[in-house]
């Protein structure tokens, strides 16, 4: 079972190749988890991606594969270690919404 503290919205993923996502929000940033349907029952398999929302009422968020916490898509193959990489990314991303608001009140 994945952690529900910062659970922005789980749904059918929105692809169209099946499966479940997770989406979870932190400031302006998040993670997608997928579990898509494998061969195998018994194997766990989430592709997770760092996203950034777009400032708009409908959920929109696009890749982000230029921060320091991941430079591509990640594989878990269990929930266990999944939850614990949540746990570090929601530190990281209140600490880089510190960062930008910073930036912008320098600006």
């Amino acid at each position: 079972m994945l952690v529900q503290k910062n659970l922005y919205l789980s749904r059918s993923a929105a692809d169209g190749h099946g499966g479940q996502e997770f989406l979870y929000k932190v400031n302006q940033y998040g993670i997608s988890a997928k579990s898509r349907p494998q061969e195998e029952l018994s194997q766990i398999h989430w592709e997770v991606e760092v996203i950034k929302y777009q400032e708009t009422a409908a959920v929109k968020f696009e890749i982000c594969h230029d921060t320091e916490l991941a430079k591509k898509t990640l594989i878990f193959h269990n929930d266990s270690s999944l939850n614990e990489f949540l746990e570090n990314a929601f530190i990281y991303f209140k600490e880089l919404g510190v960062l930008e608001s910073m930036d912008k009140k320098q600006a």
